[in-house]
């Protein structure tokens, strides 16, 4: 994509925006009409409760230490789970600029302080702030679902549902955020578990469209993967994806037409670099030889794949403009990409700082890793970066099992 063209998408996306905002403040002051998803009348613009940005500013934090005993405490019989839910570990912190950095700096009582760093150019993290549009629905008829203490969401439109199968997997990687093949237990979903899951689901509203992902450890090893894909789908979720590292998909060639005929949607496919020396973490051989197999298989049976790439510094960020390369020689089997950077915080808990500050990756560098190793020329828009990538971050509490 050549910089006229960026320039020609954002000025088109920035007058459709001043148009549509400006329509709205032209309309009547009652109230706008309510969707069928919804638990009430569309909000206006000046009715959102704006998100809380700006630095420097305080905000709530994890103490990773607190939390790893919270976490303990559950698993040895010690608390119960509304013991953690009400007491993860949660403590005060402050978000700071500093020597050309953004920096959240915290201190528990017990273990004293902690730093992170969220960002390493404060212009990008204060423009992607500024694009946050403020709270929307609160949510209506969600007790079922929403009851997490100080982590309950209270305001959004219901899109994303993680169904975590199992924490079994056929790869030994570090960081492994579900810890496993190491936490010393299997936890382990059967088909009861996977219909209360769907039932309380449907009770809530805002809920416009959810889409489901099936994760783990490795989805695919659960005995009931293709059940539990098939029994979301007769009960109305239509967006069913699975994250997975790929290996089932390629070792058997129809398992994923059995996985598209039960009711599959798409497949995000772990992928950190087009080597096997970035890849080398996994545990496995003959990575890339796997990861295309897997490509083949799942857009034979009609399903295109979407690339989850773990970043992390000193490991594979050399190598994302390699990534962007794979996709556009992959275009007909490939949807997108979702890029996760390596934050280390909540159920990284086991890390060392010195270990924590070499390898973090915040999320404003992708963009200019990206400008670096691409043609491109991105730079900090991050509208466009978005547009063409994904990013998520993996949620902060590292939760015990049931």
């Amino acid at each position: 994509m050549s910089v006229q063209t960026a320039n020609l998408f954002r000025s088109i996306s920035n007058a459709a925006w001043s148009f549509g905002r400006n329509i709205n403040s032209l309309l009547p002051h009652g109230k706008l009409p309510q969707p069928s998803w919804a638990p009430s009348p569309l909000p206006r613009s000046w009715e959102r409760v704006p998100m809380a940005t700006g630095v420097p500013r305080r905000t709530l934090s994890l103490c990773p230490d607190c939390n790893r005993e919270a976490v303990e405490g559950v698993i040895r019989g010690e608390a119960s789970l509304a013991d953690f839910r009400d007491r993860p570990g949660i403590i005060e912190a402050e978000i700071i600029e500093e020597a050309g950095r953004i920096l959240m700096r915290k201190a528990c009582e017990k273990h004293g302080p902690f730093e992170d760093v969220l960002s390493n150019h404060p212009a990008f993290f204060k423009r992607v702030e500024s694009l946050g549009f403020g709270k929307d629905f609160n949510c209506a008829g969600d007790e079922l679902v929403h009851n997490h203490g100080a982590n309950s969401i209270r305001t959004g439109r219901g899109t994303y549902l993680i169904v975590d199968l199992t924490n079994r997997c056929n790869m030994f990687c570090s960081p492994c955020y579900m810890d496993a093949n190491t936490a010393g237990y299997v936890h382990e979903l059967d088909m009861q578990d996977v219909t209360a899951v769907f039932e309380r689901a449907k009770s809530f509203k805002p809920q416009r469209e959810i889409n489901v992902l099936f994760s783990g450890g490795e989805a695919t090893l659960s005995p009931i993967f293709l059940d539990a894909i098939q029994h979301a789908k007769s009960v109305g979720f239509h967006r069913l994806h699975v994250a997975t590292n790929g290996i089932r998909f390629a070792q058997e060639k129809d398992f994923a037409l059995r996985a598209k005929a039960a009711g599959l949607h798409g497949v995000y496919l772990q992928f950190d670099g087009v080597t096997e020396e970035k890849n080398s973490h996994r545990g496995i051989g003959n990575y890339m030889e796997t990861k295309r197999r897997a490509l083949d298989n799942i857009a034979a049976a009609g399903m295109k794949t979407t690339l989850q790439v773990t970043v992390m510094n000193g490991l594979n960020n050399d190598g994302v403009g390699d990534i962007i390369r794979f996709v556009a020689d992959h275009i007909e089997k490939i949807h997108g990409i979702i890029f996760q950077p390596v934050m280390f915080c909540g159920r990284d808990e086991d890390i060392s700082a010195d270990e924590r500050y070499a390898k973090r990756y915040p999320v404003s560098q992708i963009a200019y890793d990206l400008q670096a190793q691409t043609s491109f020329g991105w730079g900090a828009d991050a509208r466009l970066v978005s547009r063409l990538c994904l990013w998520s971050i993996r949620p902060l509490v590292r939760h015990p099992p049931p």
